[in-house]
C-alpha cells in the first residue's frame, strides 16, 4: 500500500471514531459471535471488537499488533466469496463505487445469520462551502475536475446513494442512512470542530496526491506533471482556515 494511503487509513479511522462518538459502529449489534471487516485495510477497526473477526482486503494486511480473536485474508470482494462460515455483523468501510454492488450485496445476505447486520461507511468526497468562501480556489477546482474525471471512467461521487434499492431487493429490512459533517481543515470555532478539521487537513495532505494522480490521467487526460502541479497549489490552500467548507461521511 502506498505510504500516503496507509497514512490517511489510519487517520480516517480516528476521524471516523470521532464522528461516532468513539463507538465502533452504528448498526444496534447485540452481542455479536463473529464479525467480518470488509476493506479492512492495516485491521485497525477488526482488531478492537470483543468478537471473532475476519478481516479481508485484496492486499496483504499488516496489523499494527495481533489479537487471538482476530485473523485476517486477502480476498477479492467482487468475486465470489468462499468463508466457510456466517457471521453476525458485517462491517464494510470505504470501498469506494465498486462495479458489481448487486453481487457484492447478495454475497453479504448469504454471508449473514439470521436477524444479523452489515453497516457501510463511505465518504462522499464533494467539498461543501456554505459560505463560498472556497469558491474560485484551487481546491474547489480539483474537486470539481475530480468529479468530472470519475464521471468520465463511469463512476460517481454519489454511489452511496446505489445501494438501498439493492439492499431491500436483496431482501434487508430495517435500513437506516445517517449523515455526518466533517470540516475540510480548522476552519470552525470549536474545539471538537478544531480536532476534526486538524484530522481532516492531515487526511486530506495524505490523500489527495495517490487518489488525484489515476482519476486525471486515465479521467481526464492529464500528464502526471500536469496531475502534481495542481495538487502542489491545492496543499497550500487546504490548511487555510479562511476557506470554509465540509464534506460528508
Amino acid at each position: 500500500m502506498d505510504a500516503n494511503l496507509f497514512t490517511s487509513t489510519f487517520l480516517q479511522h480516528h476521524i471516523i471514531a470521532e464522528l461516532f462518538d468513539h463507538r465502533l459502529h452504528l448498526a444496534p449489534v447485540v452481542k455479536a459471535r463473529a464479525a467480518l471487516d470488509v476493506g479492512t485495510g492495516p485491521g485497525l477497526w477488526a482488531l478492537n471488537p470483543n468478537c471473532a473477526v475476519m478481516g479481508v482486503d485484496i492486499e496483504k494486511v499488516r496489523p499494527p499488533y495481533n489479537v487471538s480473536n482476530c485473523q485476517f485474508k486477502v480476498m477479492d470482494i467482487t468475486t465470489d466469496w468462499n468463508l466457510g462460515r456466517q457471521f453476525d455483523f458485517i462491517h464494510v468501510r470505504m470501498l469506494g463505487d465498486i462495479v458489481e454492488k448487486e453481487r457484492f450485496v447478495e454475497s453479504i445476505y448469504r454471508h449473514l445469520n439470521p436477524g444479523g447486520w452489515v453497516e457501510f461507511s463511505e465518504w462522499i468526497a464533494i467539498l461543501v462551502s456554505p459560505d463560498h468562501s472556497l469558491e474560485g480556489t484551487a481546491f474547489y477546482k480539483w474537486n470539481m475536475l475530480l468529479q468530472q474525471g470519475l464521471h468520465n471512467m463511469g463512476r460517481s461521487m454519489h454511489y452511496v446513494s446505489q445501494y438501498q434499492p439493492i439492499l431491500e431487493k436483496s431482501g434487508f429490512e430495517r435500513m437506516k442512512l445517517t449523515k455526518h459533517a466533517a470540516p475540510t481543515n480548522a476552519c470552525y470555532p470549536g474545539k471538537k470542530c478544531q480536532r476534526f478539521g486538524t484530522m481532516m487537513s492531515n487526511n486530506w495532505n495524505a490523500i489527495i496526491e495517490p487518489l488525484s494522480v489515476p482519476v486525471f490521467t486515465i479521467g481526464l487526460g492529464w500528464s502526471e506533471a500536469q496531475v502534481l502541479a495542481l495538487v502542489k497549489k491545492v496543499r497550500k490552500e487546504i490548511d487555510d482556515p479562511n476557506y470554509h467548507s465540509f464534506m460528508t461521511l
